[in-house]
């Protein structure tokens, strides 16, 4: 059976991530690190941006969340939308891959 195209747009779908983390053992702050580094560039100490597609993105949903302590670590997943606009500066600044967003 065929998708339609409109779902295959919709599957195909990338999303601009960010992804913020404050964990407080060393232990599970480097077990997030090594998780998010297979889906996005770290951009700070406790920051990961990604452009990822729709399936990916749901994975670290799921998944993501059972990396932290909820009582006393946070986290938080932003989709960056249309007309956004990212400008960084200094040593957080190493992200290499051009992103346009329109």
């Amino acid at each position: 059976m065929m998708k339609n195209s409109q779902t295959e747009n919709i599957d195909e779908k990338k999303f601009i991530v960010l992804i913020i983390y404050d964990i407080v053992e060393n232990k599970a702050r480097s077990k997030m690190v090594k998780y998010l580094n297979q889906y996005g560039v770290r951009v700070q100490k406790s920051a990961f941006e990604a452009f990822i597609p729709k399936k990916q993105y749901e994975r670290i949903l799921r998944e993501a969340p059972g990396l932290i302590d909820s009582e006393t670590d946070s986290l938080r997943i932003y989709i960056l939308t249309n007309y956004m606009a990212v400008s960084s500066w200094g040593v957080g600044d190493t992200h290499t891959e051009d992103v346009i967003i329109l």
